[in-house]
């Protein structure tokens, strides 16, 4: 079994963050245009798995959440676990309603 690695980077307040795109073609585009990211292979994944397993698992590794991250630097806004979730939560009956 091949071990699955995961990229993260050091935001400009020192935190580490892990990237999560909201689509695969956004993703994608990051894998192909910068070099450190070639090696990595995207993976979707379900909202409920995102929120119920991931979240929690990021908060306890004590990372942060970077959203989109794009341009040639890919870099964008890194937000906490806590406040992703609650954010989700809050969409999740209208997200439900539309699957």
């Amino acid at each position: 079994m091949t071990k699955q690695v995961f990229p993260t980077s050091t935001n400009q307040s020192n935190e580490t963050a892990m990237p999560f795109w909201s689509s695969l073609s956004r993703a994608r585009l990051i894998i192909d245009r910068i070099p450190t990211y070639r090696s990595f292979t995207p993976h979707q994944l379900s909202l409920d798995v995102f929120v119920d397993r991931w979240l929690p698992g990021l908060e306890k590794d004590n990372l942060v959440i970077g959203t989109n991250w794009s341009s040639a630097t890919a870099t964008g806004f890194d937000f906490a676990p806590a406040d992703v979730r609650r954010r989700l939560q809050s969409l999740r009956p209208i997200v439900r309603q539309h699957q």
